[in-house]
């Protein structure tokens, strides 16, 4: 995958991740769970893309293009202890990648409890530190 490819995914999933943190950071009692776990699930799907791209690079694999978050967590788990040290067990986003207009089937897909999506923002989080650890120069604009 191109370089820029990767960073438009790490970029996509930073915006997205700030703006779950963003809702999360609310009063319970007026967070949108909705919003929240769709912002998680993207910013998690692409941290994930992006490692699987790096991964894929390293390895001269190929990736599929039509992934799931699941099948990437295989994918990385063979070339990442840290990622192996993760317990994805509680994630229940087996989906596709969601984007703005497949907002129909966010429906079927996310979670309505606080802490449910509060977890899977803490895996978003330990998938960037890892991104961040392996290529530090995604922080650069």
């Amino acid at each position: 995958m191109k370089t820029s490819n990767i960073k438009e995914h790490f970029k996509q999933a930073e915006e997205d991740l700030q703006r779950s943190r963003e809702e999360l950071f609310r009063p319970i009692e007026d967070v949108v769970t909705f919003s929240a776990c769709v912002f998680t699930r993207r910013a998690l799907y692409n941290y994930l893309m992006v490692l699987s791209q790096i991964h894929a690079e390293e390895n001269k694999d190929l990736i599929e293009d039509t992934n799931t978050i699941e099948k990437l967590v295989k994918y990385n788990s063979k070339y990442s202890k840290a990622l192996n040290d993760i317990d994805f067990s509680l994630l229940n986003c087996k989906c596709d990648e969601i984007s703005d207009d497949d907002a129909g089937e966010e429906d079927l897909v996310y979670c309505s409890s606080v802490d449910k999506v509060n977890y899977c923002s803490e895996l978003s989080e330990s998938v960037r530190k890892i991104l961040v650890e392996k290529k530090p120069s995604l922080l650069e604009n």
